[in-house]
């Protein structure tokens, strides 16, 4: 038996259980372990490849896709360094639930701990951040073996989708002879057609939940409070606001939740973060996923000591203090029983006033202050039509709030999981392979750190805008007490670290189209034409440097009692 042609049919049997399992991308990264893989991804016609030379760009691509579409998103490469180039992305996928599908060929045991070229120990190589780790062994000529190699797939990409989705590695060893050889002779070690499986999912227990709903039947002075969700989430909007509607409590929906973009509801609140301080005390807090990015939220927690509930897919409670219920949130939602609608009160009207009055205010600030990141990305999201909107972490996903309120339907991704500024433009190009136009807005120092992101983006199937807001530098550090410390000089050397790159001539290096957009006007221009254009375009929206401290110190202080507008 030729272990060659052996290797070769163990390589074809893997990619048709990729294919089998429901997996329907796959990115790759070149190299020479990985031949008999990427021979035999080639010839399964079920499968679409990408190729992208840098893993980590590969990996955050992926993530993009996986995060958007919902469906798991394969990867390939070589051994060694290679595969730890997935690591950032993997924890990102960990903590956010996404499933990715990491497959890293490996040199055989007889190569391992000798010296042996590009051979590290890749066994747990990604430890507690996937959900599972399988080795799958050389390839053997034999059929327990072939069943037991497709058995072990189908089981990695189940484990991978729920019940509770993420991560998962696969670790192929390999032997030279690495290019195909085919033997008709071996077919009896084509192993059937593994079925798909069924996706797991976290259901709520029962109980808990009649218990929250006696709790919210019992207290009508209550908030419900959306952080980050999963971009599928959008569909339970309507279940959502019905909730409130018959809990008689507002919505308080940051961006990432889903929940924030659609047709008009009273019931959404947008403005939380200027007008905590002011709100009615509620009795009640009702949490959906993870905490809102909010800077208010912390002390308007602190503030309120109240019965607290979580609904969620993993832990969520930074804060220790609430009652946790972990389970799929849109059954949980659908499954919460209160049979009568609240009549209004005064209660809710006064969240309602309060958020009025907050976008009246911060429509006089922004007259005064166009050359603010509020300013340029309300533009800019006026003129992006239904386009999914990824927003960058650090300053973006903190002004975003100040900057939106209602419009079309959309789906909203954010990088939350580990709340990195890492892989932004690679997994935005990944999030166009679920079809719709992307507008990604994050800072100069996160589109500096993902340059080579911009590789990966040639890969993006639909017009993909890439906002780069520059203040210069990491201007959220001007807003911490570290800005006060008296560090001199070296504040901006250590943190605010500008940039200093030009990223409409590093877009044209890259064979993007590169746009200079200096006022809100010409943002909300660029970003119609950008997302009406197939290709890849970078927008690079210069800002003043403190327009977003400025925007939100102004919008509070005229909000204060008896100031601003009444």
């Amino acid at each position: 038996m030729n272990p060659a042609a052996v290797q070769t049919l163990w390589a074809e049997q893997l990619a048709a259980a990729l294919a089998d399992a429901g997996v329907a991308t796959c990115a790759i990264s070149p190299g020479s372990r990985s031949t008999p893989l990427v021979a035999a991804l080639a010839r399964e016609p079920r499968l679409h490849r990408i190729t992208i030379i840098d893993e980590r760009a590969a990996a955050f691509f992926a993530l993009g896709e996986a995060r958007a579409t919902g469906a798991p998103v394969a990867l390939v490469c070589t051994s060694g360094t290679a595969a730890a180039h997935y690591l950032p992305a993997i924890v990102e996928a960990s903590l956010a639930g996404v499933p990715l599908i990491a497959i890293t060929a490996d040199r055989p045991p007889e190569l391992h701990d000798c010296g042996a070229a590009q051979t590290i120990d890749q066994t747990r190589l990604y430890g507690g951040f996937v959900r599972g780790a399988f080795e799958l062994g050389a390839p053997l000529g034999d059929p327990l073996a072939f069943r037991a190699m497709r058995a072990k797939l189908a089981q990695a990409i189940a484990l991978a989708r729920g019940p509770h989705p993420g991560p998962v590695h696969v670790n192929v060893p390999l032997r030279k002879p690495l290019e195909p050889v085919h033997d008709a002779s071996l077919a009896h070690l084509t192993a059937p057609r593994v079925p798909a499986v069924a996706i797991p999912h976290l259901a709520a227990e029962p109980a808990a939940l009649d218990a929250l709903a006696a709790a919210i039947a019992a207290e009508p002075h209550g908030v419900i409070v959306a952080g980050a969700m999963p971009a599928g989430f959008g569909a339970a909007r309507d279940a959502v606001l019905a909730l409130a509607r018959r809990a008689g409590y507002p919505v308080i929906a940051e961006a990432g939740s889903q929940l924030r973009f659609g047709p008009a509801s009273d019931r959404v609140v947008h403005h939380f973060d200027l007008i905590a301080a002011h709100a009615p005390p509620p009795r009640l807090i009702l949490q959906l996923g993870a905490e809102p990015v909010a800077a208010s939220w912390p002390a308007w927690l602190a503030a309120h000591p109240v019965p607290r509930w979580v609904l969620a897919e993993s832990w969520q409670d930074p804060a220790a203090s609430a009652r946790v219920v972990r389970g799929d949130v849109t059954a949980a939602i659908r499954g919460l029983r209160i049979e009568r609608e609240r009549p209004d009160d005064a209660y809710a009207a006064a969240w309602r006033a309060l958020d009025h009055r907050a976008a009246a205010t911060l429509a006089m600030v922004l007259e005064t202050a166009p050359a603010s990141e509020t300013a340029v990305i309300r533009a800019a999201l006026a003129a992006a039509g239904d386009a999914t909107l990824q927003v960058g972490n650090s300053l973006p996903i903190r002004v975003v709030e100040h900057a939106v309120a209602g419009g079309p339907a959309r789906a909203v991704l954010t990088q939350r999981g580990a709340a990195g500024i890492d892989g932004l433009v690679a997994s935005a190009a990944g999030a166009t392979r679920a079809g719709k136009p992307v507008l990604l807005v994050l800072g100069d120092v996160s589109f500096a750190h993902d340059v080579g992101g911009l590789l990966a983006a040639r890969c993006a199937t639909a017009p993909l805008a890439i906002l780069v807001v520059d203040n210069g530098g990491g201007q959220i550090f001007s807003g911490l007490p570290i800005a006060t410390a008296g560090l001199g000089a070296a504040f901006a050397e250590h943190f605010t670290t500008e940039p200093g790159i030009d990223p409409v001539a590093v877009a044209e290096v890259f064979g993007a189209r590169g746009v200079r957009a200096s006022s809100p006007a010409a943002v909300a221009t660029a970003v119609a034409a950008a997302l009406a254009t197939p290709g890849v375009t970078v927008i690079h929206a210069p800002v003043s440097r403190s327009g977003a401290h400025d925007v939100r110190r102004d919008a509070l202080e005229s909000l204060q009692p008896h100031r601003g507008i009444p």
